[in-house]
């Protein structure tokens, strides 16, 4: 309570006084304004009938002296009539009443506004971040310069959107970040391309294979979401797991040849070193319980599964990988095949690379700077993949919501998707990736020719092995399938068989 010997002053009141008991005046209507459009159609009228009968439709009940205010108004109209034909037929300004040329009444001049926007073209052809702050301050500097003062201009979000509107300008959302920028990046291809045709020119090499490793995240939870104007805390609810992944590698030929997947699975080791070497050599690092899950992963998709504790990859799983699709080379006469790999140390170690050369399989490392452009995996392949993980994961949430009853009062509970979720996910998303997507990576890496068409190759060996054991001839027979014709590519459908790993597509 404030003492009683102090003089208590209240603010005064701002705005209009408050008038009591009285009635707002009725608006009088004295002026009307007209749309563009209404404009033109008034002009058209008076130009198929006549003035008289334009005032008579459309100014009713006026005196002598409008009558004739609004006669020189409508002739004002007919000498602009190629303005408010434009403006008319234009949606954007046809029921405008007037139209403002741009950059009138802004506070900054339009030479210094453009000198602004040439700045923030040049900062981002370098690839400088340009936020809504640094324009700001860059334009409160300009002000300065001008002579204005912080009352006359504040370069508010007002005039920053504005502004914006005016040059074109728009906020945009990062898709790649790194020193190199795009030119740097075409530099770096030429280079590239030229030193795998003369690797492929050397070796006698015909068939160029690329292998890229991909994180699948166990949540995808979107970074924005729709809520309630004026929310200051917009809350997410998660499973818990949003950093938890396993780690895919992708394994795919110029032909459009896809490959079975290699996915490396977080997995607790075990304390007792003989139990650890055990799992290493017979469970593929996995634990005698998870193992038998493993193993019905292995059943049921044709792909291969190995774990550890961080769901790195690692080189020890290089050599498997390498074996796994390239082990019938050993010890053969046949010729080299190439495979681009990204520059990883787990790719190029002594026994990496000593395995590599017993299959016959040169090893190319993609520069690690510009995977994103010498890679046909960064180019092509990863973000349809992952596309339809997102969507995988929004079906599997939107299960959840369902079962949860769309809420009904109960407590909704997030749930993390199972191993055996993330292995189908990714399988799907891999096994529905088409051809032309594979070969398009190729083609924009500049490893094979625009021209270069999936038709223009023979079908793999192991191919022709599934079709002539019979094995598709009965599943037709069963009604499973249906007869394709003989000229459709079917190639994409036939991954691999769940009886037998041999008859896994792979590379010759």
């Amino acid at each position: 309570m404030a003492p009683m010997n102090v003089t208590q002053h209240h603010r005064l009141a701002t705005g209009r006084p408050v008038i009591k008991n009285s009635r707002r005046v009725a608006p009088k209507h004295q002026h009307t304004f007209h749309t563009y459009q209404k404009k033109l159609h008034i002009i058209n009228w008076r130009k198929e009938h006549s003035m008289d009968s334009a005032i008579d439709t459309f100014f009713p009940g006026l005196t002598e002296s409008e009558r004739k205010t609004t006669w020189k108004q409508i002739l004002r109209w007919e000498s602009q009539r190629e303005h408010i034909t434009k403006a008319a037929n234009t949606p954007s300004t046809s029921t405008m009443r007037n139209i403002r040329r741009q950059g009138t009444a802004t506070t900054l001049p339009h030479n210094a506004e453009e000198n602004l926007a040439q700045w923030v073209v040049e900062l981002r052809a370098d690839g400088v971040p340009v936020s809504n702050l640094l324009l700001q301050s860059k334009a409160l500097e300009i002000a300065t310069e001008l002579g204005f003062t912080s009352d006359q201009f504040k370069a508010s979000p007002t005039w920053i959107k504005g502004f914006m509107r005016r040059w074109k300008l728009s906020m945009r959302a990062k898709t790649r970040s790194g020193q190199a920028n795009l030119a740097d990046g075409q530099r770096a291809l030429e280079e590239f391309k030229e030193s795998i045709r003369k690797t492929i020119q050397e070796n006698n090499i015909s068939e160029v294979y690329n292998a890229d490793q991909t994180g699948i995240n166990y949540e995808y939870l979107p970074k924005q979401t729709i809520d309630r104007q004026g929310v200051k805390t917009v809350w997410i609810k998660s499973s818990g797991h949003a950093k938890d992944r396993m780690t895919a590698m992708l394994l795919a030929d110029t032909k459009g040849t896809k490959y079975p997947l290699f996915l490396v699975l977080k997995t607790q080791a075990s304390k007792i070193k003989a139990v650890v070497q055990e799992n290493l050599t017979q469970r593929n690092g996995f634990g005698a319980r998870v193992w038998r899950e493993i193993e019905d992963l292995h059943t049921n998709f044709p792909l291969q599964i190995y774990g550890n504790p961080s769901a790195w990859w690692n080189s020890a799983i290089s050599i498997h990988f390498l074996n796994f699709h390239f082990g019938r080379r050993r010890g053969q006469d046949v010729q080299k095949v190439l495979l681009l790999w990204d520059d990883f140390s787990a790719h190029f170690t002594d026994e990496v690379m000593q395995c590599a050369n017993e299959l016959n399989v040169v090893l190319a490392r993609v520069p690690p700077t510009f995977t994103w452009i010498c890679q046909p995996a960064d180019v092509a392949w990863m973000k349809p993949i992952k596309a339809k993980m997102r969507l995988k994961w929004v079906e599997f949430l939107r299960a959840q919501i369902t079962s949860n009853g769309s809420g009904g009062g109960k407590s909704f509970r997030l749930q993390c998707p199972e191993r055996w979720d993330l292995v189908e996910w990714i399988h799907d998303a891999w096994d529905t990736l088409p051809t032309s997507t594979i070969v398009s990576g190729f083609v924009k890496c500049q490893i094979i020719d625009a021209d270069t068409s999936p038709s223009d190759f023979d079908v793999p060996d192991a191919l022709t092995h599934i079709e002539n054991d019979g094995f598709l001839q009965t599943l037709v027979e069963a009604g499973e399938f249906e007869v394709l014709d003989p000229d459709d590519n079917i190639t994409d459908g036939l991954d691999g068989s769940e009886d037998d790993d041999e008859d896994h597509v792979r590379p010759k």
